[in-house]
């Protein structure tokens, strides 16, 4: 529902716009009331309504000052609607300045009320839409950055990036692995979901899933900060969160709490002890919290980061630029590297999955549902105990996943090209009596002009300025057989500015001018009806 206030000093209109329309049926609801434009900012701050529909004369605070306030503290996130008895054009201009959606005069109309009500809930429910598919993006796009990060493989730009939302004066961080343990798998499944929601809801630090194929983990990001905003030390904070996460499920939790860090680059190393803790929890007494400083990794060695990286990005790039007789080289460099680090199987598989769940990200960056292709998802590489396999029978799962991915990305390019330009050519259709141009198709449809000039001549064998002047001229030839407008009339209406310019168009296409093919067109119209004549 899309939530109303309504703002009056009078109690009979307010009631009256109540009762004028069944609100629910149509989608919205009425959450408040108030009398004055003071009154009403308390109410937008304790109900953040969708839509404001405001009288403008009012006591305290008119109509006027509410929208400039709402403009300037909410912007675009609530919208308003303004009432008036009379009809003011300083009114009006000032209503534009501060972006009201509408202007409703009084008396109200039941008719004229429910069509500003559809317009905005059509507008609503667009701006919805579009707000989360770009979160999604968003979210999407973070969680791959961050996983670089865990993986050691992140640049400095995605450093950067996800530095903002950690806040730069940061000093301390932390990975915690938490897992659910049962010996259901359903159970696990839906463990970790409750684990994820609860964070997410209740806690500031990041949350994700594990992207290496355990659906019974989520990984927990803890920074000094979030620490001193709840007020309490490590072991404090972690050992409420296990409380809470032990009440909301019947499975079992085990939280493994890496090492500490102190720049979001070395985050990595705090992911991968969690790793180490949990390799050695059954030879510990502690549990079910493991601490990095609290058990004995001294069996480990430190294992080099940041060389995958540079192999990984190469077996993309042979991808994206459909090299495929360079993928099996760069995924036998993969596996070389691997055996020559003497990288132990856990490690090897976290890698593994990151690449596979980077190359799919890659594939369906504009489909963000990676699991639209089942048969796809189904891929031996995906399925695959990498530690049960030969390093030859990895190198051709990984190979033979790597030709699917370039052959999918093949498909999915040409196809996107198609699609976009069945909307370029709509679009063309629809406005080619205004100033359309590369630039402006372009930037209205998120693709580089010269490229897009490139695709469009391509298919359909002409320049796009070309097609828009044939596409102008055939208009023209209906307007000049079917109306009386004058040339310069129809140069306008076709889009042309200028109608010496329409003209020379006009004539080079068709071998005429347009007056010769109009003079030509009445004499044949004029001979075929005196030929019809008794």
């Amino acid at each position: 529902m899309i939530n109303v206030l309504i703002v009056d000093d009078e109690p009979f209109i307010r009631q009256g716009l109540i009762l004028l329309i069944d609100w629910n049926s149509h989608g919205f609801q009425v959450c408040g009331q108030a009398s004055n434009g003071v009154q009403a900012l308390e109410c937008i701050r304790t109900m953040r309504p969708d839509l404001v529909i405001s009288d403008i004369k009012m006591p305290e605070m008119d109509g006027m000052q509410l929208a400039k306030i709402i403009y300037e503290q909410y912007g675009g996130e609530m919208k308003m609607v303004l009432l008036s008895g009379f009809y003011e054009f300083e009114y009006a201009k000032q209503a534009i300045k501060y972006q009201v959606n509408d202007y409703i005069l009084k008396p109200i109309v039941k008719d004229e009320l429910l069509q500003v009500l559809e317009a905005f809930r059509k507008a609503f429910m667009e701006r919805t839409e579009e707000k989360r598919h770009q979160e999604k993006q968003e979210h999407i796009v973070m969680t791959q950055q961050v996983q670089s990060i865990l993986l050691g493989t992140a640049d400095e730009d995605t450093l950067a990036s996800i530095q903002v939302s950690y806040g730069d004066v940061t000093t301390k961080l932390r990975c915690l692995m938490i897992e659910t343990e049962s010996e259901r798998e359903q159970q696990q499944n839906d463990g970790s979901l409750l684990v994820e929601a609860h964070i997410n809801q209740n806690h500031a630090g990041y949350v994700l899933k594990s992207f290496t194929g355990e659906k019974n983990r989520v990984l927990h990001i803890v920074t000094d900060l979030l620490l001193k905003r709840e007020a309490l030390s490590l072991e404090q904070y972690v050992t409420r969160l296990y409380t809470e996460l032990s009440q909301i499920q019947g499975a079992s939790i085990a939280i493994y709490v890496g090492k500490e860090v102190h720049r979001l680059e070395e985050l990595h190393e705090s992911y991968y002890s969690c790793g180490k803790i949990k390799s050695l929890r059954f030879f510990s007494e502690y549990g079910p919290i493991y601490y990095f400083e609290h058990m004995d990794t001294s069996v480990f060695t430190n294992q080099p980061a940041g060389r995958e990286k540079q192999l990984f990005d190469g077996l993309i790039q042979a991808i994206e630029e459909q090299q495929t007789e360079d993928i099996r080289g760069h995924a036998q460099a993969i596996f070389q590297f691997f055996l020559e680090q003497r990288i132990e199987p856990g490690i090897v598989g976290i890698h593994l999955h990151y690449l596979a769940y980077t190359l799919l990200g890659l594939v369906n960056r504009d489909d963000t549902d990676l699991n639209s292709d089942e048969e796809w998802m189904q891929s031996t590489f995906l399925q695959t105990n990498y530690a049960m396999l030969s390093m030859e029978e990895n190198i051709e799962n990984l190979c033979d996943f790597s030709y699917t991915c370039a052959e999918k990305l093949k498909e999915r390019q040409k196809w996107n090209a198609m699609g976009v330009l069945a909307r370029v050519e709509a679009y063309i259709h629809e406005h080619y009596m205004e100033n359309v141009s590369l630039k402006l198709l372009g930037e209205h449809f998120f693709m580089n002009s010269a490229y897009l000039g490139q695709i469009f001549k391509k298919h359909y064998g002409v320049s796009f300025s070309d097609y828009l002047n044939q596409i102008r001229i055939d208009e023209a030839i209906r307007l000049l057989r079917r109306t009386d407008y004058r040339v310069y009339e129809i140069a306008t209406k076709v889009g042309y500015r200028d109608s010496d310019y329409f003209i020379n168009r006009f004539e080079k296409i068709r071998g005429e001018t347009p007056a010769q093919y109009r003079k030509r067109a009445q004499t044949m119209h004029n001979s075929d009806s005196s030929s019809c004549a008794p």
